[in-house]
């Protein structure tokens, strides 16, 4: 028999036993420390003792309600700390409060990225401020498989409008989103006849700034290393880098591959030392510039003595690396947010004509890669 069984009847007997006082003194506990929840129309109308279409007349500033009553009722919302509902107020205008990005990467590969990190954060940064929720979504199977998601997404209207990264030379998801009458704005050069806001880079301006630099420092070749050939970003920048070393009678070679350390090693192990006597290598994004330069350490090759180093995209990585990396600076969580932004305006302003913004050519970072510091 049990120790307890003469002060009170258990539910069952053993190291588990449950008493009812216990369970009173417990539940009394919970109520005492459980968090209050949030204030809502039906709990101000209940603190206030009038209904709720009243409550919600009030807050929402709608004829029928006295100023005195506005007044109590806002008041008190204020008092409680209630806030509207952002989903709720979407819903009412028709919208979903959502913004949607979809990225055609390996998401561990995207987590390593700086570029991609800082463009999605500007474009949160902006879109949060007039009350959207940024929605993404990684898929592997190509634009085909982007413009899935897309389909999905309006028919299910999750999402009022999205932003495009790495457009293609023939990209067709402008069309899919036109078809879908989905507003959308372009990080990129692309042109096309779908309504949609854009964000351009000076890339013609970075290319001859990156181009002059390197002859500055007594590089006589240019070994471009550049993101997935299909991008038209990377055509645009080959293409620029090409006449650029031409204009200045320098010898150009280029290999391509993804946005990675690995991708950047085994392009310059597979690349043309004996280009010139003393080439510069341009990468594109500073995981693959970091890529060159491990290669070269493994080779012997001394940078900045032998070898020139530039990265089109800086970061803390490129700052920090031994040698640090010259690079441009090119502002990637501006370029977001100016997207994000262009495209809550076209989406809150159906008569808004497409708005195209050119962000200011970058600055140059030299550091240690060629000669500087």
């Amino acid at each position: 028999m049990c120790a307890s069984t003469r002060l009170a009847r258990p539910r069952r007997c053993g190291g588990g036993a449950l008493f009812p006082g216990v369970i009173a003194t417990q539940t009394r506990k919970q109520l005492m420390t459980r968090k209050p929840s949030r204030p809502t129309v039906a709990t101000i109308a209940r603190d206030l003792g009038i209904s709720p279409a009243t409550v919600s007349y009030a807050l929402n500033d709608k004829p029928g309600v006295s100023a005195a009553m506005r007044e109590r009722v806002v008041g008190h919302a204020h008092e409680v700390g209630w806030t509207p509902h952002s989903g709720a107020q979407a819903l009412r205008r028709g919208r979903s409060g959502n913004i949607g990005l979809v990225l055609v990467r390996d998401p561990e590969e995207v987590s390593r990225e700086p570029f991609y990190s800082a463009v999605t954060a500007g474009i949160e940064s902006s879109t949060s401020v007039h009350g959207y929720e940024l929605m993404i979504r990684f898929v592997r199977g190509g634009a085909d498989a982007e413009s899935d998601v897309f389909r999905t997404w309006s028919h299910q209207r999750r999402v009022d409008g999205v932003v495009l990264l790495d457009l293609a030379e023939d990209d067709h998801r402008p069309a899919v989103l036109e078809a879908l009458t989905m507003d959308f704005a372009v990080l990129g050069h692309y042109s096309g006849p779908e309504s949609f806001a854009k964000v351009m880079t000076a890339e013609a301006d970075d290319a001859r700034t990156v181009v002059e630099h390197i002859i500055e420092r007594g590089y006589d070749g240019c070994i471009q290393l550049t993101g997935p050939a299909q991008y038209a970003h990377e055509r645009r920048r080959l293409e620029l880098l090409r006449s650029l070393c031409q204009e200045y009678r320098i010898p150009h070679s280029t290999a391509s591959g993804p946005y990675t350390i690995d991708s950047g090693l085994a392009a310059f192990e597979a690349s043309d030392l004996l280009l010139s006597s003393r080439p510069a290598v341009v990468a594109s994004s500073d995981l693959i510039a970091i890529g060159a330069l491990r290669g070269a350490q493994r080779r012997g090759v001394a940078v900045p003595e032998q070898l020139g180093l530039v990265s089109w995209d800086d970061s803390l990585i490129a700052e920090l690396t031994v040698p640090s990396v010259t690079a441009l600076a090119r502002r990637p969580f501006e370029m977001g947010r100016l997207a994000g932004d262009l495209l809550v305006r076209q989406i809150e302003d159906a008569g808004t004509p497409r708005t195209e913004l050119q962000v200011e050519p970058a600055s140059l970072i030299i550091r240690e890669s060629t000669g500087g510091l």
